[in-house]
């Protein structure tokens, strides 16, 4: 029996180390994501073989009034290489259920493959890179928009 517990706890632990390299979220100011707002996140590479998967995570409430969201997101490298791209984040089914996991009105839209921003990517060069995100809808101020961030995973093994 306390083999059978051990090996069960090793297998969690192992299971839940180094899959997330790295995970940060802003708050929107005062719930409402004004276009001149842009979120700047910033993190360390040192691995350039080892393919990762880049996620755009979206907080918002269910007052949010589209079933999506464009988004800017310029990724920056060490000696200033940039990449620009426009990334559409559906956030609703077409009958209007909300895509995600949440309690409530609010509801985290994660891990989902319409916010996946960049699949099996691999940074070519060890150093400081950024990710800046501008919201790119056609209203100036997008209500319903609690936090915003990046979450960076090492991606699965080829099938």
């Amino acid at each position: 029996m306390k083999t059978t517990i051990l090996v069960l706890a090793v297998l969690l632990i192992a299971g839940c180390t180094g899959a997330v390299v790295f995970q940060a979220d802003m708050p929107v100011p005062n719930g409402e994501w004004d276009r001149a707002w842009k979120p700047e996140f910033a993190f360390e590479i040192q691995d350039t073989v080892s393919q990762r998967d880049i996620y755009l995570d979206i907080r918002h409430t269910g007052d949010y009034p589209f079933s999506n969201i464009y988004i800017f997101a310029t990724l920056t490298g060490p000696g200033g290489h940039t990449l620009k791209d426009t990334v559409e984040c559906t956030l609703a089914d077409p009958t209007g259920r909300w895509y995600g996991k949440g309690a409530g009105f609010i509801h985290s839209d994660r891990v989902q493959a319409h916010v996946l921003y960049r699949t099996r990517n691999s940074f070519p060069r060890s150093g400081r890179y950024t990710i800046a995100l501008e919201q790119a809808m056609r209203t100036e101020k997008l209500a319903g928009v609690i936090d915003v961030g990046v979450s960076i995973e090492a991606s699965p093994a080829h099938k």
